[in-house]
């Protein structure tokens, strides 16, 4: 029995011996037949495919490499030689998809607005963000170590505006885009991989914007308001900004038919994220300003922005803010920060969190906390809630011994003073204080 199966296992292993050298032939000619069309000229170019770097073990990395339905392994000792041999094989001989960078670009930002609603004012930003990447580069041939020293030239980066380096967070925000861009171009066959999936954001963002102090704020409100009635129409978006929380693309965006109720209610029906949609009370005192500014104006005629402007440009708010500033005598700050201001003021004020939260258009206040109201305001704020909890606590407790003090006759009243008395809490009253 033992030698019968021995010789079926030998039987097997020559036949595995056998398939496998007549597999190997048929790559072989197969092979041999495409160089041949090639040299010859009768056949196309066939597309060359990489895929990889895969690890495998500690020190050894794996390229396959496809052509013509024949496939190759090639292993190397660092990800750096097997990304060079890979940017080096699709240099020569082509890549699945031949797109640049550029028109990948522009297809994806096309699809951002077409397939996936993304606002045009996000849209731009995306674009000012891949102007930075290469564009004339084959999609598919930027590697991991490009990606890293790309990354890296936008963390040294010196602002051309500002004349110092980009914030950190611009260079999130550029890294954040090519991730997505480099995602879409993945799923469309322009790229095997994704070279910036492993590339983890450098340094912290700062949260919130500088915010003026509540004195600041009195001087600012006080000029602004000065300005409005005297027919300043940003003077007067800025105050709302400041009273309401407005974001200053929410007053840009606002038309006459977003003023209602004789000018008592700001419709918000759309916005930055889907928590935007509101309804605000328009301070009483700003009343009449707004309704001098919105008169004789269309029902869909923007009232807080120059209506010959096609577009809504960030920088117009930014400098007429500034500019109250300096009438004002504080520092100069930016729209965002008296969304900030408002977030603050009400917290000390007396408001719930959720009150401020949704006044901002945010799902929750955690978003409040971290961007916009200012730590101290979340603290107070806080300290503030349990303190009326302890009090409202201890008012009960009151209460409850009034209550049994009541329902006490008197004989255990006068028991109960001499115990206080006895520890020291209570000074002896007459007996005569006590019906009998």
């Amino acid at each position: 029995m033992n030698r019968s199966i021995d010789t079926v296992v030998k039987q097997a292993r020559r036949t595995g011996k056998r398939v496998a050298q007549r597999l190997r032939e048929q790559e072989t000619q197969a092979l041999a037949q495409v160089c041949a069309a090639r040299e010859q000229g009768k056949a196309p170019p066939p597309t060359l495919r990489v895929w990889g770097p895969y690890q495998e073990g500690d020190q050894r990395f794996r390229l396959k490499v496809a052509e013509s339905g024949v496939e190759r392994s090639l292993t190397f000792r660092s990800l750096d030689e097997a990304e060079e041999v890979k940017a080096d094989l699709l240099r020569r001989h082509g890549g699945s998809v031949h797109r640049t960078v550029g028109e990948v670009v522009k297809e994806w930002l096309a699809w951002c607005v077409e397939v996936r609603g993304v606002k045009p004012i996000t849209v731009e930003n995306y674009s000012k963000m891949t102007v930075r990447l290469p564009q004339c580069v084959i999609f598919g041939q930027v590697t991991e170590s490009d990606a890293r020293k790309l990354y890296q030239h936008q963390i040294e980066a010196v602002s051309a505006h500002t004349k110092r380096p980009v914030s950190v967070a611009t260079h999130h925000l550029f890294l954040w885009v090519a991730k997505r861009l480099w995602a879409f171009g993945l799923s469309q066959g322009y790229s095997r991989t994704n070279p910036w999936a492993k590339i983890s954001p450098v340094g912290r963002k700062p949260t919130g914007k500088a915010q003026l102090r509540i004195d600041e704020a009195r001087r600012f409100e006080a000029v602004a308001l000065s300005r409005a009635q005297a027919g300043d129409v940003p003077a007067l978006g800025a105050l709302l900004m400041m009273y309401l929380g407005l974001r200053q693309g929410e007053v840009a965006a606002r038309v006459a038919r977003d003023i209602d109720d004789g000018g008592r209610v700001l419709w918000v029906p759309s916005g930055k994220t889907k928590n935007a949609r509101r309804r605000l009370k328009i301070p009483e005192h700003l009343r009449p300003i707004v309704l001098a500014v919105m008169e004789d104006k269309r029902p869909d005629e923007l009232i807080f922005y120059p209506a010959h402007h096609q577009q809504h440009r960030r920088q117009f708010y930014i400098n007429h803010v500034k500019r109250l500033c300096r009438l004002a005598g504080v520092p100069e700050v930016v729209p965002h920060s008296l969304r900030g201001l408002h977030a603050t003021l009400a917290l000390e004020g007396g408001a719930t969190a959720d009150a401020v939260a949704k006044a901002l258009g945010h799902s929750s206040f955690a978003m409040t906390a971290q961007h916009y109201a200012s730590p101290s305001s979340v603290a107070n704020s806080r300290s503030s809630r349990v303190a009326d909890a302890l009090s409202a606590h201890n008012q009960a407790e009151s209460q409850d011994v009034k209550k049994v003090l009541k329902n006490m006759s008197p004989k255990d009243l006068l028991a109960l003073l001499d115990g206080l008395v006895s520890m020291g809490v209570a000074s002896r009253i007459s007996d005569d204080k006590f019906p009998t």
